[in-house]
């Protein structure tokens, strides 16, 4: 099982992080004490946490946040999760996060397919990597100052191109409180 930094300020029940870092380490991707925790670090924006879990299963996972802030959770494969919009979701969809385990942060041709895809619907997107994560903010729909895009043509001309953050600056960024270990 891998600690979750600071996580004395979610509202996880007992042993939950524990039965989360054992169903994904099973790859039993539809267990529901994975997918409440799953849920419940999404919600505090824990993405920290989401990774972790991905580690674990070696697995993509993707999280899609809805305009009523209803969370839609799906697993992949190794190497791919797909932007799904799911039914009964309502638009626009405000954030998609999605994993690359122990890979780069970086819009693969996959991701960018979907950043094309969801120009109309979504917001932003995050992709949670190595070194940390890398986010693009689509500009037709949420103003930036960000003047650098993913391409200088077609959909990806409205999402944003930034560097990822390291795990480190994200955690200092957040607040949030990592032991060192000596």
């Amino acid at each position: 099982m891998m600690q979750l930094p600071d996580a004395e300020g979610l509202q996880m029940e007992g042993d939950a992080w524990h039965r989360a870092c054992q169903a994904a380490s099973e790859r039993r991707v539809d267990d529901d004490d994975l997918l409440a925790v799953q849920r419940l670090l999404a919600e505090a924006g824990r993405w920290d946490g989401v990774y972790i879990l991905s580690v674990m299963a070696g697995l993509e996972t993707s999280v899609l946040i809805d305009a009523d802030e209803r969370i839609f959770i799906d697993w992949g494969t190794a190497g791919q999760v797909t932007l799904q919009p799911p039914v009964g979701g309502r638009l626009p969809f405000k954030l998609w996060v999605h994993t690359h385990p122990r890979f780069a942060s970086y819009w693969s041709s996959t991701d960018t397919n979907s950043l094309s895809l969801g120009a109309r619907i979504l917001e932003s997107a995050m992709v949670l990597g190595q070194p940390g994560p890398k986010h693009s903010t689509n500009r037709a729909m949420v103003k930036v100052d960000n003047t650098t895009m993913l391409s200088e043509e077609g959909p990806l001309n409205l999402w944003t191109s930034e560097e990822p953050v390291p795990w480190s600056a994200w955690y200092e960024r957040n607040n949030i409180e990592v032991e060192v270990m000596e």
